[in-house]
């Protein structure tokens, strides 16, 4: 018999879900933010209502949306100390669908409490209120939740970029420390042996067949000297640690900027809050069928709507001025709120408050969609940054690499100088000279002369690897 098993989520399905309804969900900005949104829905709906006891709504409203705040921060605290594995974004949707019953529930004690009347509302439109607060909630626990991990994957590329500098500057001085050494070893003996030739043909007479082999010898000590000098110009010159400020170099203009650039997510959140909210709002004046259909078809249009302009219109102008982008699409923004103001006056009823109430309405949105176009501005600015930061660290370990090899390459030649055979060394060699001439024996230092030059060329063949 085949037995099933169960096929795991994706990790990267698994981390969706989990920024969805996860711990950022009870992020205490992100609660206050859905609260009034929330509140500003309902508040217009009662507006619409009872427009005279608008003060009495908007104090139940504020002290039963206090509560299911504070309920909400306090089981967030609680919540990710028990351990439910893959049952906590589950649990984190129930959670917010129970506080939030308890707070509809609150508010409408309260307005019985002070002798009002609340709306009465049939169960499909408890439903779409409550499946759109659970929305709104979750929403801005996922944005919340996308801005912490970009932010937090900055500070890690920065401290990255940071850490790589320094170790990148070490090494320079490192490098440079032994090129010092080793350069100033070479060029005594050098000055040594000159000093050596000097003093020999100063003091002492000579034949011809000693002369060609002093000025070959200078030859060579020139040529070494010359390499030596190719060796200290050679890179890396020494490195200074890269200026990273604690936060991205995010201005308003940027932000507004990035603000206005594609954005795919952006239809699908609009068409999400459109449906909801038409729905919820025109379930208050028409049947509970005809709210639905009006609400998908409002929705669907409003996701064809600035799937368009995401689409089509986006990248056609972004090589215009920011100012000229913003105003295309604010003048969308604004012209589709007018038609979403015509729809809910008309539903609503040909009177002044309800066409007001219509318009404080149709600014929710309004504000929605200019803020989830600067928010997508803020988390591409963000990501830009961060893969910015990873293009630098990615160089940095390409040139610590080059660093890594120069060190050594040039660690095998001062060994070898200094370290390695003594016989092969400059110091030998200018030892070997000095004690011949200090003999003033012309055979001894005609003998001697040939194996420093011999001595001598061993160096100069071993630094052009270097030069």
């Amino acid at each position: 018999m085949t037995q099933l098993t169960a096929t795991p989520a994706s990790p990267k399905k698994r981390r969706l879900i989990q920024n969805i309804a996860g711990p950022e969900t009870f992020n205490l900005a992100a609660l206050s933010l859905s609260s009034l949104v929330f509140s500003l829905g309902k508040l217009t709906v009662y507006a619409a209502d009872q427009s005279q006891l608008i003060v009495y709504s908007l104090g139940a409203l504020a002290i039963s949306q206090c509560l299911v705040v504070a309920l909400l921060a306090i089981v967030g605290k609680l919540l990710p100390r028990a351990s439910l594995g893959n049952f906590f974004p589950a649990l984190v949707v129930v959670v917010v669908l129970l506080v939030n019953i308890l707070g509809t529930f609150l508010f409408e004690v309260i307005l019985r409490t002070w002798n009002l009347e609340p709306i009465t509302q049939s169960l499909l439109q408890r439903t779409i209120s409550l499946m759109f607060t659970t929305f709104i909630y979750l929403g801005f626990g996922w944005v919340s939740a996308a801005l912490d991990s970009n932010f937090r994957q900055v500070n890690i590329g920065k401290e990255l970029l940071t850490t790589l500098s320094k170790q990148q500057l070490e090494l320079s001085l490192t490098i440079k420390e032994a090129r010092t050494f080793a350069i100033r070893e070479v060029s005594l003996e050098i000055q040594s042996t000159r000093g050596t030739l000097e003093n020999f043909a100063a003091t002492s007479s000579r034949d011809q067949d000693i002369d060609i082999e002093i000025n070959q010898l200078n030859e060579t000590l020139d040529e070494v000297e010359n390499r030596i000098g190719k060796i200290s110009n050679r890179f890396p010159d020494l490195v200074r640690i890269p200026r990273i400020s604690s936060r991205s170099n995010s201005t308003l203009s940027s932000v507004i900027n990035a603000s206005t650039k594609k954005n795919d997510v952006l239809p699908g959140l609009i068409s999400i809050f459109a449906f909801f909210g038409f729905s919820s709002w025109l379930s208050y004046f028409l049947t509970d069928a005809y709210a639905f259909f009006w609400g998908s078809v409002l929705s669907i249009s409003s996701f064809v709507i600035f799937w368009a302009y995401e689409n089509y219109v986006v990248t056609k102008v972004t090589s215009l001025p920011v100012l000229i982008r913003v105003l295309i699409y604010e003048a969308i923004v604004v012209a589709y709120l007018f038609f979403w103001l015509l729809i809910l006056g008309y539903f609503a009823g040909d009177n002044s408050g309800s066409y007001s109430a219509a318009l404080a309405y149709a600014a929710i949105p309004f504000i929605f969609f200019n803020g989830g176009a600067v928010i997508g501005g803020i988390v591409t600015l963000s990501q830009e940054h961060r893969e910015n930061l990873t293009a630098k660290a990615a160089t940095l370990r390409k040139d610590m690499a080059n660093l890594e090899q120069i060190r050594s390459d040039e660690d095998k030649v001062w060994k070898s100088l200094f370290v390695g055979d003594i016989a092969l060394s400059p110091t030998t060699a200018s030892v070997i000279l000095r004690d011949a001439t200090l003999t003033k024996d012309q055979e001894r230092v005609a003998a001697a002369i040939p194996n420093v030059h011999a001595l001598w060329k061993s160096v100069l063949d071993t630094l052009p690897t270097l030069a």
